[in-house]
């Protein structure tokens, strides 16, 4: 009876899937996925196939060294929105060292090439110098258009405040100067319904001598100029005074 399938036995030796079921296929296991069971026959025939392959016994297994290296790296990366976001990228290396007959002292396995040599290391130093070079240069320039959009959208902001400011002082000034003439008029129009109610309750005096009368029209004439011309003085003064208050004008 099968005690697990290919996927789970890929787990336990820590090895992609896909490789072991190709291995399974070489030895003579016939599996179509990794999902399919293993039995200890299975593994016992892939075991007897890897060690034919590799040219060893089972006198060899002690002679052999299996050296599993993975690094795992991060980058980060800009992507079209202006986002930064981190990229892992892992890397897996697998070395196997096999002890042969002929080697006649311990110190030429001493003398092994090790697993990176000092220009491999060199040349993954210079890369992940230039990678974070390159970080931290995307980070810098994500960093000020972020600052240089957020400027912008605060002048716009201010003025778009100062504007409506200015409006409402406009129209608060327009409403209490139209209040004003408002309230002159109807000054009038009770003074003159007053002075029409008092004509009437008096008796019709007798009719003035011409020049007395021409006096008085041209005494009225001259009151109401002076009047309109005092109102309009105090119109002009007040819109001088708008568009001293109004931004942008000096």
């Amino acid at each position: 009876m099968a005690s697990n399938n290919v996927a789970q036995f890929a787990t336990e030796l820590k090895m992609p899937a896909d490789l072991l079921l190709t291995q399974l296929r070489s030895a003579g296991v016939e599996k179509s996925s990794t999902s399919d069971p293993l039995s200890k026959d299975d593994k016992d025939k892939l075991l007897d196939h890897l060690r034919r392959t590799h040219g060893a016994g089972a006198d060899t297994e002690k002679k052999k060294i299996t050296l599993t290296r993975k690094e795992t790296t991060e980058i980060k990366q800009a992507d079209a929105t202006g986002k930064s976001r981190t990229i892992q990228v892992e890397v897996r290396k697998k070395r196997t060292f096999v002890q042969r007959d002929d080697l006649v002292t311990p110190a030429a396995a001493a003398k092994a090439a090790p697993v990176i040599d000092e220009t491999e290391r060199a040349r993954r130093e210079e890369e992940a110098r230039r990678q974070a070079e390159l970080i931290a240069r995307q980070e810098a320039e994500l960093r000020e258009k972020q600052e240089r959009l957020a400027k912008l959208d605060a002048e716009k902001e201010a003025q778009a405040k100062a504007t409506a400011a200015a409006e409402a002082e406009a129209k608060k000034a327009a409403e209490a100067e139209a209040q004003k003439v408002a309230a002159e008029k109807a000054a009038e129009k009770a003074a003159a319904e007053k002075a029409a109610a008092a004509g009437a309750a008096w008796p019709p005096m007798p009719p003035l001598p011409l020049e007395a009368a021409a006096a008085v029209l041209q005494a009225d004439a001259e009151a109401e100029q002076e009047k309109e011309r005092s109102r309009r003085q105090g119109s002009r003064r007040t819109r001088c005074r708008h568009r001293a208050r109004a931004p942008g004008r000096g």
